[in-house]
């Protein structure tokens, strides 16, 4: 039983570097996310002209998330310095500009680089100072988790209010409002040693202390020598699973090659000739074609891939137990799009 459990955490291992092999190239907005970004984006200008900035910053938020680009992100940076979000307008801003950079725009570039260098002068900051960290010391601002390379640094935060607390294990948590001092201050909040908590080292005490596994066959036969069949069989079935496990490894390279070969054609394609993502000049077309042919390509290469894993897998685990081959059980699933693919790996064994 305890090798059974091995053999599946192999299996998720597989899929999981599957899964990052497939996640190379950048997987595109589908139709619906698209037109849901445009509709968005078009109530945020509506209710920018309606003076309504509080409620279009979210809209240009959410354009953004759901289908990037320089224009929405410029939109977005300009409606958080109206309303005054000074560290969030120079963080857009910010990215504005290098999305320009990596789109080879340099007048872009330029213009968001000077509206956040503009910004950077009037920035607040807040810096949370840690003088004693106890074990497992958790720090958040303002709900969200402050990570330990952040103490002590004055970091850039919007005009306002900002809550700090501190928690740890056995300890009392501590918690402190700061309110930012104007454009170009520092307000520094200072977390002091925590207190112990007796009524949680009671607890910790007291708590039962969980009884180790039974082993749920202790009366099962030892294994005849030889793996279990004695006529070849598991020898055979585990060469076997060595050769498709060498073809799936072969369809997942080739996959994972031409899956970056699309994302890098459509990636020129869209920053370079194509003003959306269907109006492109002749060049952009060619590249575009080019692009979803080797996504349809590194699609195969998955597919084959896939197969060839999950009978190598397959076949390798009951060669290694012939007593219970109605146990394992694989199942794949292939993920495929217009830019690449990829698989995911189930197994019980």
């Amino acid at each position: 039983m305890t090798r059974h459990r091995g053999n599946s955490r192999v299996a998720w291992c597989v899929a999981a570097l599957l899964s990052l092999s497939a996640g190379v190239a950048r997987a595109e907005p589908s139709a619906e996310q698209a037109a849901a970004a445009e509709a968005l984006f078009r109530e945020g200008r509506e209710l920018v002209a309606q003076g309504k900035l509080a409620e279009a910053c979210p809209k240009f938020a959410a354009s953004q998330r759901l289908d990037p680009g320089y224009g929405t992100q410029w939109n977005l940076a300009d409606c958080l310095e109206r309303v005054g979000r000074t560290a969030s307008a120079w963080a857009a801003f910010r990215e504005a500009a290098d999305m320009a950079s990596r789109a080879g725009q340099a007048e872009r570039e330029a213009k968001a680089t000077r509206r956040a260098a503009d910004l950077e002068k009037k920035l607040e900051r807040l810096t949370v100072a840690v003088r004693a960290p106890a074990d497992g010391l958790v720090v958040r601002r303002n709900g969200a988790v402050l990570d330990a390379g952040a103490w002590g640094a004055p970091l850039p935060v919007d005009p306002g209010k900002h809550r700090v607390e501190a928690t740890a294990p056995g300890k009392r948590p501590f918690s402190a409002e700061a309110q930012t001092a104007g454009p170009g201050n520092t307000v520094t909040v200072e977390i002091p040693p925590l207190e112990d908590d007796p009524a949680a080292a009671a607890a910790a005490v007291a708590a039962p202390q969980p009884a180790g596994p039974a082993d749920p066959r202790p009366d099962a036969p030892p294994r005849p020598a030889g793996g279990g069949d004695g006529d070849g069989g598991a020898s055979t079935r585990r060469a076997l699973s060595f050769v498709a496990g060498g073809v799936g490894v072969a369809g997942v390279v080739t996959g994972s090659i031409f899956g970056l070969i699309a994302s890098a054609r459509w990636n020129r394609a869209q920053d370079e000739h194509c003003r959306t993502e269907t109006l492109c000049d002749d060049k952009g077309v060619a590249l575009v074609d080019d692009a979803r042919s080797a996504a349809a390509l590194s699609n195969v290469g998955f597919v084959v891939g896939g197969i060839g894993l999950a009978a190598g897998v397959a076949l390798f685990v009951t060669s290694l137990d012939d007593a219970e081959p109605a146990a394992a059980r694989v199942v794949v699933m292939p993920a495929v799009g217009t830019t690449g693919g990829g698989l995911a790996i189930q197994g019980r064994f």
